[in-house]
Formats: C-alpha cells, structure tokens, sequence
C-alpha cells in the first residue's frame, strides 16, 4: 500500500474492506481466546497498524465516507482493544458538518470513550449522534 500511495496510485476499495474487517476474526482475551483465534500483543499492534493506514488510504478514495466500511473499522479496532484509535477515527468523521450516517462506527466510538472514561470525545461523539437523528437511550452505557 505503501509504495502504490507513495507513487500517487489510489489503491482498490475491495484489498481496504478486507483489512478493515480483519480485526473482527480475532480475540485479544486470552481468557476466551484459543490458538489460530488469538492474538499477541505484537500481532495486535501490526493488525490495528495496517487497518489505520486502510483508512488513510481509504480517505483518498473517499471509501471512509461509506458506512459500511467506518463499521467495520470500528469493530475490528474495538475488538483489537484499540479503543483510543476508535475515538480518533470516529472523531475526525463526526467533526464534518451536517447529519453523520455512519451509525455503527458512532456507537462503538461512544462504548470506546466510555471505557476509556474520554468524556469529551463521548460528548462530542454522543452529541453529533443524536444531532444525526438517531436515539441514544438504546445504547447500554
């Protein structure tokens, strides 16, 4: 991916979807995980790394615009324990103007700041929800 961004190649949406859903086959809990399932602490660091420059790359196609692709993100880094990345990711989508659609990725970002006891991000985050038209009273926080 490096080098294609690096020469001003775009790269395709398909090889980005299939990174950011990576982090949805994995189980950092050792207590639950087992064997092909889990992950150290190295491999996790190399998996939220590569979905993070997904997303840059998917930022210049403008597949970080689509929603399923946002979900995704969001729910492989919550699953990865990278609820700080979460936040940030979902940030910079919820500081645009305007109704933000991407639902899923919003309501990970709110269980993630509330974990990482973030309250301006959980603020921000759970303002532009409800601003966006959808009911946070469903959510379990």
């Amino acid at each position: 991916m490096r080098s294609c961004s690096n020469q001003g190649a775009l790269t395709k949406n398909a090889p980005l979807m299939f990174i950011a859903q990576q982090g949805e086959h994995y189980s950092t809990d050792k207590q639950y995980a087992s064997g092909k399932d889990s992950l150290s602490e190295r491999d996790r660091r190399s998996v939220v790394n590569l979905i993070l420059e997904a997303c840059v790359e998917a930022n210049r196609s403008n597949l970080l615009q689509k929603y399923s692709f946002t979900a995704h993100v969001a729910r492989s880094l919550r699953k990865l324990n990278a609820n700080k990345e979460c936040i940030k990711i979902v940030r910079g989508l919820v500081s645009r103007v305007g109704r933000c659609h991407h639902q899923v990725a919003m309501e990970e970002a709110i269980y993630a700041a509330t974990e990482e006891r973030d309250y301006i991000s959980l603020e921000m985050i759970m303002k532009k929800f409800e601003e966006s038209g959808y009911d946070s009273t469903r959510l379990h926080i």
